[in-house]
């Protein structure tokens, strides 16, 4: 419990001294702008996990975590999951008339790149956030809590940590309060998909964090707004409710092996 303790305060603290002081200083970041950018602050969850079990676990715990993080003999099914999320991302050139290809690559923080910018959000924000939240903080709690239980527990650590980012980035400040509640709800049932894809796939950070970042193109760039967000998000919460009726999802580990 204390590596979770001390992990949860550095992500904050290594992700919040970038942010808060973006958001002292007034500075919103929009679709398309590169510089300044909240970006950087996402790598917080990925360099706690690195820096606690550095500190605990040496070399042994290091090259663990690489070993989930390039973990790609899970099966084919993961990755057809992660290229049917990506492929919703197109939904907009049938469905928003006007639509050009830039607006699909338009990522708050992220220069214009082209696709430059997949490769940029797969790294900072795939990779960034996946190996603390999922590499990390549910790897951990699933040795003793059901997968349930462990994705409502990462939901609620990992929604505050984006606190600041509603001063900051300008897709979060437009949310308004009925906004931020569905945002709320649907980080929690981001929280459900990515902990039961990580336990599923044998552990592996690589198919969460590529899906991670698939999905956030489906909802986080100027050519998803609207439509192909709408029915990303639908897909991941009907996902989630299934996940949540089935009875294995909350049962803790010592109860299987009790079975």
């Amino acid at each position: 419990m204390r590596k979770i303790v001390w992990y949860v305060v550095l992500a904050y603290a290594f992700s919040w001294c970038w942010w808060v002081p973006m958001a002292v200083s007034g500075t919103v970041v929009d679709p398309g702008q590169g510089w300044p950018t909240h970006l950087p602050g996402l790598l917080g969850p990925a360099l706690a996990a690195i820096v606690v079990i550095g500190v605990s676990e040496g070399r042994a715990g290091l090259a663990d975590l690489w070993s989930r993080v390039v973990r790609w003999r899970v099966g084919w099914v993961w990755y057809a999951i992660i290229a049917a999320t990506a492929a919703m991302m197109l939904i907009p050139i049938v469905a928003t008339p006007g639509v050009v290809p830039g607006d699909f690559v338009a990522y708050s923080g992220a220069p214009s790149a082209g696709l430059a910018v997949v490769i940029y959000v797969i790294l900072v924000n795939g990779f960034g956030e996946e190996i603390g939240w999922r590499g990390f903080l549910a790897d951990r709690l699933l040795d003793r809590r059901s997968r349930s239980v462990t994705a409502l527990i990462v939901w609620v650590v990992w929604a505050t940590w984006h606190l600041p980012l509603f001063w900051v980035v300008g897709t979060f400040r437009g949310l308004g309060v009925g906004g931020t509640i569905g945002w709320i709800i649907g980080i929690g049932f981001g929280s459900v998909i990515l902990t039961w894809m990580y336990q599923s796939s044998g552990r592996s950070i690589l198919v969460v964090a590529l899906w991670h970042a698939a999905y956030n193109f489906t909802t986080a760039t100027t050519a998803s707004a609207g439509l192909a967000a709408a029915i990303s998000s639908t897909i991941v919460i009907v996902a989630s409710v299934v996940i949540l009726c089935l009875p294995s999802s909350w049962q803790r580990p010592d109860e299987g092996r009790l079975a």
